[in-house]
């Protein structure tokens, strides 16, 4: 645009300049809002066509096709530049900036609250363990034993005494060797008598139960002898034969033999031995009809029975508190003091047996069986 000649041409008139600026600022004021929506237009298109570009890669991502890693890396780093191009060149992806640590590091927690490695002490736990060594060893009967065998040094004759508490099974035996039976076989006969009504050999009528009952609970010789007869097929030898089979086939020791009947001689074998038993079998019956695992529960609670209505109580029973419990089977000789005994009390129940022999004194014998049976109960109530 030539400025002199418009300039010499609005010299003089100064209204037509000023219209004539006015004409050009409207011109411009026309013009350049048209050239900004241009660009502004542009800019969505660029922008929409780089979107339009990322979804496809995006789309073609999430196909099932298996990339290379570097077909990966590739993918990864166009879209990075894709959005640069959209947000700047400045902007970092947030999970590629770069950083100088090469893992997260996670405050460590103090020891009081790590869940790892945790560990945690249970002082009630040892304290219970405390609590049953304690309880074990009051179970123990060592003492009892120690206690026992020194008492027994001190005794003149032979002595064989055998203890077990029947709620630990713990028992202990002392001077374990055959001892003079005495009526203490009874029990032995009474075992046979069951076994021959099992197999049929004997048949069960009331007169032998009655003749059981005598030799049991009163200890009577005369009906033991009957009963060895009737088991003999009317031959005191074989029925005592009966009874020494009895006793092998229920694994009772070598030590247990009966040899002879009782106070009459046409009942004697012949050998000049004296029925022996050993301290243990007879624990071992007792505890057979404790348990009511001899024959069956019927028959031992029969057994039982008898034994609680035995006559003869001034040994093992005598030795306990007033109102206790027991079953026991006597026997007694010129020379022998036995006694054994199931004993029901309130801390246990046990089985003491307590065979002597050969002693100056039947009586002195008799009180010690009586001692011996206050020591192991006051041993088992804690008295």
């Amino acid at each position: 645009m030539d400025w002199n000649r418009i300039k010499e041409k609005y010299k003089n008139n100064k209204t037509e300049l000023v219209l004539f600026l006015l004409f050009i600022c409207f011109f411009l004021f026309l013009t350049v809002p048209e050239a900004a929506r241009e660009a502004a237009s542009d800019s969505v298109t660029v922008e929409t066509e780089e979107m339009t570009e990322t979804e496809d890669i995006t789309e073609a991502q999430t196909e099932p096709e298996t990339l290379t890693p570097e077909e990966q890396q590739e993918s990864e780093e166009m879209q990075q530049q894709n959005l640069r191009a959209r947000l700047g060149g400045e902007f970092q992806i947030p999970m590629a900036m770069p950083s100088n640590e090469t893992e997260i590091r996670v405050p460590e927690l103090a020891d009081t609250g790590r869940l790892w490695d945790y560990q945690v002490d249970f002082p009630q736990q040892e304290e219970e363990t405390e609590e049953e060594e304690e309880t074990e060893a009051s179970n123990s009967l060592d003492a009892l034993q120690t206690s026992l065998e020194t008492e027994l040094s001190g005794y003149d004759g032979v002595w064989s005494v055998y203890v077990k508490n029947l709620a630990t099974d713990q028992s202990f035996i002392i001077n374990d060797q055959p001892m003079k039976s005495a009526s203490v076989m009874k029990l032995f006969i009474m075992g046979t008598v069951y076994k021959a009504f099992e197999s049929g050999d004997l048949e069960r009528t009331d007169e032998i139960m009655a003749l059981m009952n005598d030799m049991i609970s009163y200890s009577d010789n005369e009906a033991s002898n009957e009963l060895l007869y009737r088991l003999g097929n009317s031959s005191y030898e074989a029925g005592i034969a009966e009874v020494n089979a009895f006793i092998e086939e229920y694994d009772f020791s070598d030590m247990t033999v009966e040899y002879n009947g009782f106070s009459d001689p046409d009942t004697n074998t012949g050998t000049g031995n004296y029925n022996q038993v050993a301290a243990e079998d007879c624990g071992k019956l007792l505890e057979d009809i404790y348990r009511r695992e001899w024959v069956n529960r019927e028959v031992s609670m029969e057994i039982e029975e008898m034994m609680l209505n035995q006559n003869t109580r001034y040994k093992i029973p005598a030795g306990l508190p007033e109102g206790v419990l027991c079953g026991n089977k006597t026997g007694e000789m010129d020379s022998t003091q036995n006694d054994a005994a199931i004993v029901y009390s309130d801390a246990c129940d046990y089985i003491l047996v307590v065979l002597s022999s050969d002693w100056s004194s039947s009586d002195e014998a008799i009180s010690r069986i009586q001692n011996i049976s206050s020591e192991v109960y006051a041993y088992f109530n804690g008295e």
